[in-house]
């Protein structure tokens, strides 16, 4: 049954299925407040038919966040839903990175329109797949993009944190940077300037690729080699964000996690 492709409710799972081009994926979200956090500021979109798929973390406080995060999602896919799957990829790269400044923009308007909600922002980590094979993200703060391929995993976003930083400059090891008490201080997100620059990456699509993309929550709580292990077990996307939300929650549960899993197979 085919299912809302917005979503920003706690412990819900959505699972659909599309063909494009010389590809088919199958994908699911959940998102949930996890086992500290009174209200989910987390939102998702999975939309399989547009091949678009968007992770938002939001930050403010008093609902602010869960307000900047909903319309990052929002927003962001509506300016990639149905215009991407075929444009020449310097077009979709450009209206990426129109879809941020637009989000970003309408963020900081609604904050300047209602002092509650002054200082809000949020992350974004968006995954476009194209007909041709190709696929695209953009990415703005510490939510991720992972590319599990050939038994591996791999970070594809950089995170724009502080903690980050510290690590490229080789003040601390990524060990380190795993349980830092400064791990939080994000220093790039929608809503904080006016003409916010998301990171792009871009690649091709192989049968069997499994990308997620994750809150901090998530990525706080499970390592990479556990997260691994979970996408080679199930294979099927909608155990996978059950399972990982549930990694999660039993490691403590400590901020809202949010996942978003999407199989690539060929078509017959």
């Amino acid at each position: 049954m085919r299912r809302p492709a917005f979503v920003r409710w706690t412990a819900r799972i959505f699972f659909v299925e599309r063909s494009m081009g010389r590809f088919r994926w199958n994908c699911a979200a959940l998102t949930d407040v996890g086992r500290v956090r009174r209200s989910n500021e987390d939102s998702v979109y999975c939309s399989a038919e547009s091949g678009v798929f968007v992770v938002a973390d939001g930050m403010g406080g008093h609902a602010a966040g869960e307000v900047a995060s909903v319309i990052a999602s929002e927003r962001i896919a509506e300016r990639l839903c149905g215009t991407c799957a075929t444009g020449a990829l310097e077009q979709v790269e450009e209206r990426f990175r129109t879809a941020f400044v637009e989000a970003g923009n309408e963020i900081l308007q609604q904050a300047a329109e209602n002092t509650a909600q002054l200082g809000m922002g949020t992350t974004a980590t968006v995954l476009l797949l194209r007909e041709d094979g190709i696929y695209v993200i953009g990415h703005i703060g510490d939510s991720r993009a992972y590319l599990a391929r050939d038994g591996m995993i791999s970070q594809v976003t950089r995170d724009h944190s502080w903690v980050q930083e510290q690590v490229d400059r080789g003040m601390i090891t990524p060990e380190q940077a795993q349980n830092h008490p400064q791990s939080n201080i994000i220093t790039r997100a929608l809503g904080t300037e006016a003409y916010p620059t998301p990171d792009l990456y871009k690649g091709d699509m192989r049968d069997g690729d499994m990308f997620l993309l994750a809150s901090d929550g998530l990525t706080d709580m499970v390592s990479e080699e556990r997260m691994l292990s979970i996408l080679l077990e199930e294979k099927d996307p909608e155990r996978c964000v059950a399972r990982l939300v549930r990694e999660a929650n039993l490691a403590g549960g400590m901020d809202n996690i949010s996942a978003v899993v999407t199989l690539i197979g060929e078509t017959d």
